[in-house]
This record gives C-alpha cells, structure tokens and sequence, in this order.
C-alpha cells in the first residue's frame, strides 16, 4: 500500500527542496520529472528519492552548476558531482564569457538593449549564475561605468544597462531558486543597503545573488539608507551581518565617518562587511569593519561567518 508521505504538488516540493515551482514545473513538462505518485486513495506525493535528487539539485546549483540538465542525472551521478564541487568550490574555474565584455558595450551603444539581455541569460544557462555574476557582470559594470565617463555610452543607456542587469540576477535568482520557506530558514540573515547619498546599487545585487548561492538569506533595504535606520532596522530583524556598497562617487571621508558610525551603534554580535570602488574603505577602519576587494570572497566569508558560529 502507497503512503502519502511526501509534499503533494509542486510548491510543496519547492518548499521541500529549495528549488522554485518555476523550474520545476519547466522540468515536469519538458523531461516528466519530477513525476508525482498516487496513493491507493487518489491522493498525488513526490517519493522520496525524487526530494533526495532535488535537494542534491538545489546544493549543485548553489555551488555554481548550470542548471541546465542536471535533471538527467541519477542519484549516485549526482552525488558524485557534488563531491567533485564541493572540493574545488574554494577555487572556481571560471569559464570563458560566451559573449566578450567589449561585445556588450557594443550591443548597448547601439542600443541592441535585447539582444544584450538575451547573453546574459544564455550565460546564466550555459556557465551559471554564478559565473555570470564574477565573469559578466562584475567586470561589465565597470566598464559601463568607464564607458559612460568617456562619452562612448548616453546617460540613458548606462541605466537600461543597470535595470536590464538587476531585472536578470533577480529574475534568474527566483527562476532556479524557492523564494519562501526555504529562505526564511536560511542563515546568516544578511542586510543590504547604502548609506545617505549612495544611489548605486549594482554592487548590492550582485552581493545578494551570491548570498542567495550560498543559502544565505538577504535583505535587500535599499539605497541611501540613514545610519541610524541601518542600526536599528539590524537590531530589531535581528540580523547577522551588516553589508554596505560604497561608490567611487562616495566621499572618502564620509564612507569612514558612515562605518564608524554603524559600528558604534551595532551589537558586538553583528558583522559589518563593506565593499565597493571607494578609496575611503583603504583608510583606518574599526576592526570590526571586513573589507572586500572583489565579490569572490563573499563565498569564503560566509563559510567563515558559519565556523565561528558552529565553533
């Protein structure tokens, strides 16, 4: 006799695996898999060793698999690719941009705004999510930014650039991944903002892509946040970790002025990371304060933050 002991439909199976209903129901139609069983009674559930191949799906996709296919895979080739993941994952092969950093510029300089889009979300497919992020995204946004100042890109086209790029890590974060249950139960807990007078937030998304990979769950306050609405919003959510963008266009001397500030006002408990073009974050920082060069080591400080935890 068939128990029901498994979710019922596909977003009790997202909320089982982490992945989204979208993904799954694209997978259902094009592959029949996942496939729901009937009980004696009617009733449909997912077995068990459909969950165990997603929840192996979901962790492969967070360490940077495309996810594209991974749904051909057995149980035992998937398990063995998480185990070759996981080891190289401190030290990720990044692949080569299937469309080069100059042809983007191109694309949006003849305002070929589509067929731009359309890279990034091949890349996303073809490379991952977070290949896209460290190999397209991070170094197209200074270039943008270059290109702008040098008069090769209109005002107008540097912001369809930056909506155009938030729009596809939003909408390929919650494509691959289940935005409720799961996420609400993931730590570290991660608040996301920029001081008074930053309006750049490009950094910010691309920070919290990461985080969502790393089963992080972030929350994305918004630019130009005051320092006492920071402090207070941190305190009562009851987050973990302070993260901070800072511009090139921020005044140096107010960017360490804005950091002294939140680290008098946090909890000793709570982390603050600050990262960004900024010189003022090269200058005399609290100790608390962790700065980040680049967004790579956004995995290796969350794997940090959890040992300390763990410990």
């Amino acid at each position: 006799m068939k128990l029901n002991s498994g979710p019922g439909d596909l977003f009790d199976l997202a909320g089982e695996t982490g992945l989204s209903p979208e993904l799954l129901r694209l997978w259902q139609v094009h592959a029949g898999f996942p496939a729901p069983e009937r009980t004696e009674q009617g009733s449909t559930f997912f077995p068990d060793w459909q969950i165990r191949r997603l929840k192996i799906v979901r962790r492969l996709i967070a360490l940077g698999e495309p996810a594209a296919r991974l749904y051909e895979l057995g149980e035992e080739e998937l398990a063995m690719l998480l185990d070759y993941r996981a080891r190289v994952h401190d030290e990720p092969q990044a692949s080569p941009a299937t469309t080069r950093i100059e042809d983007y510029l191109l694309l949006f300089a003849s305002n070929a705004f589509g067929d731009a889009e359309a890279a990034m979300q091949s890349h996303v497919i073809e490379q991952g999510l977070e290949d896209f992020v460290l190999t397209v995204a991070a170094p197209l946004s200074h270039a943008v930014g270059l290109a702008w100042e040098q008069g090769q890109l209109t005002i107008a086209q540097e912001h369809v650039f930056s909506d155009l790029l938030v729009r596809t890590l939003r909408a390929c974060s919650s494509t691959l991944f289940q935005p409720l249950a799961h996420v609400h139960a993931a730590r570290p807990l991660v608040l996301l903002s920029t001081p008074p007078g930053e309006a750049h937030v490009l950094g910010l998304a691309m920070v919290e892509t990461l985080l969502l990979l790393q089963d992080c769950r972030p929350l994305h306050l918004g630019a130009g946040l005051p320092e006492g609405e920071i402090v207070r919003s941190a305190s009562e959510i009851g987050a973990d970790i302070v993260a901070m963008s800072f511009s090139a266009a921020h005044h140096p001397m107010r960017t360490i002025d804005v950091l002294a500030q939140i680290d008098r006002g946090l909890p000793g408990a709570i982390e603050i990371w600050a990262g960004g073009a900024n010189s003022g974050l090269k200058g005399a920082l609290p100790p608390r304060i962790r700065v980040f060069s680049g967004l790579d080591g956004i995995a290796a400080a969350v794997d940090a933050w959890r040992h300390s935890e763990a410990g």
